[in-house]
């Protein structure tokens, strides 16, 4: 028993190591790849804006009393610090419908690239706590091993984390995959 559990709880925090290394790598590819794609409409916008400058700057509608060429400005240089949290507020600063599907095509993708964050993070943070429960235990053994119940129910904890991990890791790997 003494072996099994050991190899049980190292192998376990390995497996989730490695794991979260391999998410990690994927999402941050994901992550800047979804950047690319906001700084791309952010550069149709500005090329967009950059047309109709010459002729007919009274249709771009600001929302604030930015004149058009301070606005080409300001967009270009969010596109060029690529500061997409800067580009998506100049972006919602046009009240033209011509801009509409720009607006809400970035929006969108602003939000899911949030959300895409904010639930790695929180997994990630999920997945090294299963982890350091798992090497923090080991040293334990003595007393885990003396209490049957203490050691099902360890066994029993991270199992169901495990599973649980898995899922809510898999599932943002899909939904990253499909959004």
């Amino acid at each position: 028993m003494n072996n099994s559990f050991y190899y049980f709880f190292s192998a376990t925090s390995q497996v989730l190591a490695a794991i979260l290394a391999l998410f990690g790598v994927f999402v941050v590819f994901k992550i800047q790849t979804i950047k690319n794609q906001l700084i791309g409409i952010g550069q149709s916008i500005a090329d967009e804006v950059q047309s109709h400058i010459g002729w007919n700057t009274g249709n771009l509608f600001l929302t604030s009393k930015m004149r058009a060429e301070a606005y080409i400005t300001a967009l270009k240089m969010a596109i060029h610090m690529q500061d997409i949290k800067e580009l998506q507020y100049i972006i919602n600063e046009i009240e033209n419908d011509n801009y509409g599907v720009y607006q809400e095509k970035y929006n969108k993708l602003y939000d899911f690239l949030k959300s895409l964050i904010k639930s790695t993070i929180y997994w990630s943070i999920f997945t090294a706590i299963i982890i350091i429960f798992c090497l923090t235990i080991i040293p334990l053994k003595n007393i885990v091993l003396s209490y049957n119940y203490c050691l099902y129910s360890s066994y029993s904890l991270v199992i169901v984390c495990l599973i649980f991990c898995f899922y809510k890791l898999i599932s943002i790997l899909k939904r990253s995959l499909i959004g």
